[in-house]
């Protein structure tokens, strides 16, 4: 018997995101395409609204089972939001509203995908960091490959690891989220399997065999069976010889750096570090080159923020962004490391114990003043999933 096969393209291949449908049987695999490797696959704002858009209306449909999330970029699967395009629109157009219509559009997305009724595969080859991260972290089955390199890099342009990243920071073994965010340590396919960033480790070239099976694969209209019937399938395809991960073999170093009762202490002991480790020693560099006032802002996000549910995650976040982008660094951050390029910036202040507790307050706090238009769109979404 022969399996009806058919390939639909629901976007133009010139579009930075591409989308296709393959039946199979009564069933159908959606597909989202990153296509702007130019840079390194950046998430746009118009990016997010049209995967929202295309998520949304598979959700809906009884025949599809399944949805698959990558890039055919061999470099990155994405590198992050387009932070340059923000802050283009922060200087020269509508200014804090055009941060609150993008970071809105990217936590919707984010928040979708960590509920999503279906499974979602996410390929996650190559580059993927801070908003890569944040489309990866959610799906049902998030696959890394020996090429992954991973970091939440926000703390060198004066933000703070967002996308989700209190809880999924939190959710790493002691200290490690709390270093991984201060500084922008990168990690790789193994070390995101072992401190829980990933579910699988697969050899990039198994990419397209593994594509080709779900069509052989029994999908069902139940959501969670196909998810699990994913997972499984996926496990038959797990490197049977993952490298062992630094990250995990330097734990306790990691600890003694980080599981400190302050910011200040952090500080202390990051700045008076004298291993040898070159991979922490880089990672010390990142963090005093970083911004001081991110720094403490991170500290705050993620010990106060332990225990706080997905959506109250988004939401803390959002007024976070958004205040970020009224008044901080994050503007002279990306100037500095993304548009001009000399790697010089002029942090305000430049030091930690010039950062007032009042400036951290006000970055968590509602201050720049724009109306909450998350909220309601992420309880009208947990409200038809439950």
């Amino acid at each position: 018997m022969l399996t009806r096969l058919m390939m639909t393209n629901i976007s133009s291949p010139i579009e930075m995101v591409i989308f296709t449908e393959e039946n199979v049987g009564s069933h159908a695999i959606g597909t989202i395409a990153l296509n702007n490797s130019r840079a390194l696959n950046a998430l746009t704002l118009n990016m997010f609204h049209a995967i929202e858009r295309q998520l949304l209306a598979w959700r809906e449909r009884d025949d599809v089972a399944c949805v698959v999330l990558h890039a055919d970029s061999p470099k990155a699967f994405c590198a992050g939001g387009d932070v340059k395009a923000l802050v283009a629109a922060l200087v020269n157009q509508t200014g804090i509203a055009a941060a609150d219509e993008f970071f809105t559009a990217e936590y919707f997305v984010d928040y979708l995908i960590h509920v999503y009724p279906k499974p979602i595969l996410c390929w996650a080859d190559g580059i993927t960091m801070g908003g890569g991260i944040g489309v990866m972290n959610g799906a049902s089955s998030r696959v890394v490959t020996e090429n992954t390199l991973m970091a939440m890099p926000e703390v060198a342009i004066g933000l703070f690891p967002d996308v989700g990243g209190t809880q999924f920071l939190n959710r790493m073994p002691d200290g490690v989220g709390m270093f991984l965010g201060l500084t922008s340590a990168r990690f790789n396919g193994a070390d995101a399997v072992a401190i829980g960033m990933a579910d699988v480790m697969i050899a990039a070239s198994k990419k397209d065999e593994i594509l080709t099976g779900l069509r052989q694969l029994h999908w069902s209209t139940d959501g969670e069976q196909n998810k699990d019937r994913l997972r499984g399938y996926l496990e038959g395809f797990a490197a049977r010889a993952v490298a062992s991960s630094a990250v995990v073999s330097k734990l306790d170093a990691i600890q003694a750096l980080t599981l400190q009762p302050s910011i200040d202490h952090i500080d202390r002991a990051l700045r008076n570090w004298s291993g040898s480790d070159h991979w922490i020693e880089s990672a010390v560099h990142n963090y005093l080159g970083g911004s001081p006032t991110s720094a403490k802002a991170i500290f705050h996000q993620l010990t106060h923020g332990k225990n706080l549910p997905l959506q109250q995650v988004f939401l803390r976040e959002r007024n976070m962004a958004l205040n970020f982008c009224t008044q901080s660094d994050f503007r002279e951050g990306v100037r500095a490391r993304l548009i001009d390029k000399d790697q010089n910036p002029r942090w305000n202040p430049a030091e930690l114990s010039s950062v007032a507790d009042g400036e951290i307050e006000r970055l968590f706090s509602t201050a720049h003043g724009r109306p909450d238009r998350l909220t309601p769109k992420l309880d009208a979404l947990t409200k038809t999933t439950v």
